[in-house]
Formats: structure tokens, C-alpha cells, sequence
């Protein structure tokens, strides 16, 4: 019984030693891990602050020498940039400003917007104008020109017509002076053959006192015969002459 009750008692003795040898093991464990923690941690620092500190030497050396040229941009930059940004805020202020009162004034919002246009489109407007007047006086110009060359052109046309006319009037007049002509060429044909026919009577005549003369004594049959013989001569130059009048008409194409 005796030795049943030591070995109860020291069964239960062990137990918390053990649970304290393995508390401590996990306590050494994590300050171990801790401490690893740590001194990586410092190695860490210690890299990064080398390389900050090469970084910053470096970048102070090329600051060095061109600290007032960048003070001088860096000025202009931030004046620039508070100049934009006033402007857009005034800008954007007027927008808003000029929206409330379209929005509530719609006759007024429509004046605006048509002073807006014709304040903003005054140089186009004028370019425009100037272009359609520089057009106008162009086209007005060559109207004109062509108006004149017409007046012109009508002008002629007029004379034209009016020596076609007179063309016209003097050539049915030259017609009828034809015609008259052929008319009266055809008559003197007509009275140079009678005074032909009439000729031929005289010639035949003239050959008949021929024969009376020689019947008669030779002192008056000489005197009758320088007579016949003077006649004889004149019928003969009057006969050539009617005659080369008569090939002349019927050479200029009328028939006898």
C-alpha cells in the first residue's frame, strides 16, 4: 500500500516539470527569433541607410551645381502654376456664374451668347466680309465687262443688219438695174437687127441704080456713080459697126 501510495505521488511531481522544460525551450525559441529578427532588422537599416546616405551625397553633388538654376525653375513653375490655376478658377467661376444666370434669365442667357458670338467671331466675320465684298466688287466688275462687251456685240450686230439691208436693198436694186439692162439690150438687139434688115434694103437698092446709072450717058452716069459710091461707103461703115454691137450682146449671153 505504502509503495502504491509513493508512486501516485510521484507521478504526478513530474508533470509540471516537464510542462516548464517546454515552456522554457519555446521562450529561448522566440527570444532567439526575436533577437535574429532584430539583427536583421539592423543589418536592413544599416544597407539602407548607407545607400540613402550615397544617394543623398550624390544627389547633393549634382544639386550643387545647379542650385539656382533650379531655384530659378522651380520659382517660374510654381508662379506659372499659380497663375494657371487662378485663371481656371476665374474661368470656371464665370461658367458658373454665366450657367446661373442662363439658367435664370433665358432672354438675357440668349443676348450674352449673341454678344459672346459676335464678340468672339469678329475676325472670321470680318474676313468673311471682306472676302464677299472682294467677290462682290470681282463679279460686279466682270458684269460690268460683260454688259459692255454685249452692248457691244449688239451694236455690231445691229450694223450688221443694217449693211446686210443696205447689201440687200442694192443688190435687188443691182437686179432690177439687170434686168432692165437685158431688157433694153434685148431691145437695141432687136432695133440693131431692123437697122441690119434696113441696111441690107439700102444695099440691095444701091445695086439697082448701079444698073440705071450705066444706062445712062457717061458724063452724068460719072457724077451718079461718086454719089452711089459715097452712100455705098457710109451703109458699109454702119453695117459693121450695128454688127460688132450685135456679137457684143449676144456674146454677153442674150439671145437676138
Amino acid at each position: 500500500m505504502a509503495s502504491g501510495g509513493d508512486g501516485s505521488e510521484n507521478a504526478p511531481a513530474r508533470s509540471p516539470a516537464v510542462s516548464y522544460g517546454i515552456a522554457d525551450d519555446a521562450k529561448r525559441l522566440v527570444e532567439f527569433a526575436i533577437g535574429e529578427a532584430i539583427t536583421f532588422k539592423q543589418v536592413v537599416s544599416t544597407s539602407a541607410d548607407a545607400v540613402l546616405f550615397s544617394a543623398r551625397s550624390g544627389l547633393s553633388q549634382i544639386l550643387s551645381s545647379s542650385t539656382e538654376t533650379f531655384n530659378e525653375a522651380e520659382g517660374l513653375v510654381k508662379l506659372l502654376k499659380n497663375e494657371y490655376t487662378a485663371y481656371e478658377n476665374l474661368a470656371v467661376e464665370k461658367i458658373k456664374e454665366g450657367i446661373y444666370v442662363a439658367a435664370s434669365q433665358p432672354g438675357l442667357s440668349c443676348a450674352v451668347v449673341g454678344g459672346v458670338g459676335i464678340v468672339v467671331l469678329k475676325r472670321p466675320r470680318s474676313f468673311i466680309i471682306r472676302n464677299t465684298r472682294r467677290l462682290f466688287l470681282s463679279e460686279e466688275s466682270m458684269l460690268a465687262d460683260a454688259e459692255s462687251k454685249v452692248n457691244d456685240l449688239r451694236q455690231s450686230i445691229n450694223l450688221v443688219k443694217n449693211e446686210s439691208k443696205k447689201l440687200g436693198e442694192r443688190a435687188l436694186k443691182a437686179e432690177e438695174e439687170m434686168v432692165r439692162g437685158k431688157k433694153a439690150l434685148i431691145e437695141e438687139g432687136h432695133g440693131i437687127q431692123a437697122e441690119l434688115r434696113f441696111v441690107r434694103k439700102i444695099e440691095r437698092k444701091i445695086v439697082g441704080l448701079k444698073d440705071l446709072i450705066n444706062e445712062l450717058p457717061r458724063r452724068e452716069a460719072s457724077q451718079y456713080r461718086k454719089t452711089i459710091s459715097g452712100y455705098v461707103s457710109q451703109v458699109k461703115h454702119e453695117k459693121k459697126a450695128l454688127s460688132n454691137t450685135a456679137s457684143k450682146i449676144v456674146n454677153n449671153g442674150i439671145p437676138l
